[in-house]
């Protein structure tokens, strides 16, 4: 996606989104906050959408920074799980050979898993950015993730 694309919706439709996320997030301040974080990380991901439908991608990013918001605001969030320092769940670099046949295998996952999985190791996003661009929870993006590297290890231990 081009970031001129991005520019031009937000030139068109902040005032309306942050009018809306005023109701919806209490203040015209947090709303701002809120709408200008969702044009950050639709700026940082851009690589990820996959050209269709850009209000409903850019929404779900909106909707879940408003949802990331609230729960900070009611301090009900949990702390963040470092992924860089938990064991394991840095991405490994397999060689060409080895890296078609793990896309192969996610080929054969569900379609939520792929859409995680494809993410996690072409994008090489992290769950929680995952989270943050998809519907997935991270709880869910970290879990799919997890799994799959548990049944690369079984598959190449040999």
């Amino acid at each position: 996606m081009d970031v001129s694309a991005i520019e031009t919706h937000y030139r068109e439709n902040r005032l309306k989104l942050v009018k809306r996320m005023t109701w919806r997030a209490g203040t015209p301040e947090d709303a701002e906050d809120i709408v200008q974080e969702a044009y950050a990380r639709a700026l940082k991901y851009r690589e990820a959408f996959d050209g269709d439908h850009f209000d409903k991608w850019f929404n779900t990013i909106l909707n879940n920074c408003l949802r990331e918001s609230k729960n900070i605001e009611q301090t009900h969030s949990a702390d963040e799980f470092d992924e860089e320092s938990a064991e394991g769940l840095a991405c490994p670099h397999y060689s060409n050979h080895v890296m078609r046949e793990v896309y192969e295998l996610i080929d054969t996952k569900s379609i939520v898993a792929q859409e995680i999985l494809n993410l996690f190791f072409k994008q090489e996003y992290s769950a929680m950015d995952i989270s943050r661009i998809t519907d997935h929870t991270y709880a869910n993006c970290h879990q799919v993730i997890y799994r799959f590297k548990e049944e690369l290890k079984q598959l190449y231990r040999e």
